[in-house]
């Protein structure tokens, strides 16, 4: 087999062109049992939940390549190929896909989460490398080196919390909550950045004593819909909280912008930007990095001092990002140098003409076929695909089809 697979290295070598993708699934508690597999076409009669699709060359689960009926890992392909694939950018990117594209799928909320920026990934991969961590270790912060600024676009309704809210607006939320009156006193006195860390170091039974009387409350004035705060704190309590004892990760649920997503709606993650995805599908692009700090709402390793070292203490309302249109193309501007995310969109028979930097994209809706001087491939729903950088190529969409696609940013 791998004889096999160094004889398709080669041919790509000598020749590349278009690939089609297998891509993997990570099945994360949260992860939604329906739509990736329905999306796939394959049965999932355990209910087993797919929360995400990898769409990229991450050595924690890269795609395969197909070339000549051979599948190829796409970072072992990357490592013999870097400039077939990646072109000049090849030096700047180190040989590595600069990003990973996903299909995000959450039944039920993620953890209040926050990504580095490139120093302190650098600083926090060195730490754990020096402390002996396993790199596939549960209680891992830091599993490469970069950073993790992140665009998701929603293809359902999607909800999800995103930075601190301006500090006027915590004050009236707090108001409005009288057994919390001790911590709009708190608020007002000491700023965000101290109330925040105080909430989140508190002795776990002053935890308990701040969140219980609030969720007995809301428990009795119910039931609240899922445009309501109130609905995913008590969900998200009945899901995390474990032996009486109450999640920290709960306060943040009023804390935080709140947003509904309608489809095409996107939002954007930087650096230290606290957020958590509450319910939906989307499509996620994100530099090529699973550096991910937890505080709370999760089953998974929590590290609140790892958090709070990164966390932007910045308060201000959410930006709604929506694609830009350029024709059968529509593109999500984003201030980063690693990707971009295009939404194309073509009726039966039409073609659309591509050329550029490297990108990664995947079929939502219909069939077409990506041809080129010397050959096809032909694509449907659920599948993926790979196009060199500097390569031209049409999409010819054999019935209405609709595609999102990954690129590197030249």
């Amino acid at each position: 087999m791998q004889d096999r697979i160094e004889r398709a290295i080669t041919a790509f070598r000598r020749d590349p062109a278009p690939l089609p993708l297998f891509c993997g699934v990570q099945h994360y508690a949260w992860g939604d049992p329906d739509y990736i597999p329905r999306l796939l076409g394959i049965p999932n009669p355990e209910r087993k939940p797919f929360a995400e699709l990898w769409i990229g060359a991450h050595p924690d689960l890269p795609a395969q390549a197909v070339i000549d009926g051979v599948k190829v890992p796409l970072d072992r392909l990357l490592a013999a190929a870097p400039t077939q694939l990646l072109g000049e950018l090849a030096d700047k990117y180190h040989g590595q896909l600069p990003f990973l594209l996903k299909i995000l799928a959450a039944a039920r909320p993620l953890s209040i989460q926050v990504h580095p920026d490139r120093r302190q990934a650098e600083a926090g991969y060195a730490r754990e490398e020096a402390q002996g961590v396993p790199l596939d270790s549960p209680r891992r912060n830091y599993r490469d080196r970069n950073h993790k600024p992140e665009l998701l676009s929603a293809l359902t309704p999607f909800y999800a919390l995103k930075g601190f809210r301006p500090e006027a607006e915590i004050e009236a939320e707090l108001a409005r909550i009288p057994e919390w009156a001790g911590l709009l006193r708190r608020l007002r006195e000491c700023g965000l950045r101290r109330f925040y860390e105080t909430l989140m170091t508190l002795p776990q039974a002053e935890v308990d004593a701040l969140l219980g009387p609030v969720l007995q409350r809301l428990q009795r004035e119910g039931p609240w819909s899922k445009e309501q705060r109130e609905f995913w704190f008590l969900w998200a309590d009945e899901l995390y909280s474990q032996a009486g004892h109450h999640d920290r990760g709960l306060f943040s649920i009023f804390l935080l912008n709140f947003l509904r997503l309608r489809p095409g709606d996107a939002i954007f993650q930087a650096a230290g930007e606290l957020h958590a995805y509450l319910q939906g599908v989307g499509v996620e692009i994100m530099a090529n990095s699973n550096n991910v700090l937890r505080g709370g709402l999760t089953p998974k390793h929590v590290d609140v001092p790892a958090l709070l070292e990164i966390v932007r203490f910045e308060g201000r309302p959410a930006e709604i990002l929506r694609p830009v249109s350029h024709g059968m193309e529509a593109v999500y501007e984003v201030p980063v140098d690693e990707f971009r995310l295009s939404r194309i969109e073509l009726a039966g028979g039409d073609v659309f003409d591509a050329s550029g930097a490297l990108r990664l994209g995947i079929v939502l809706e219909g069939r077409c076929q990506i041809t080129w001087s010397r050959g096809r491939i032909s694509l449907r729903c659920g599948q993926s695909y790979l196009i060199p950088h500097g390569f031209s190529c049409r999409f010819e969409a054999v019935e209405p089809v609709i595609l999102y696609q990954g690129a590197c940013r030249r």
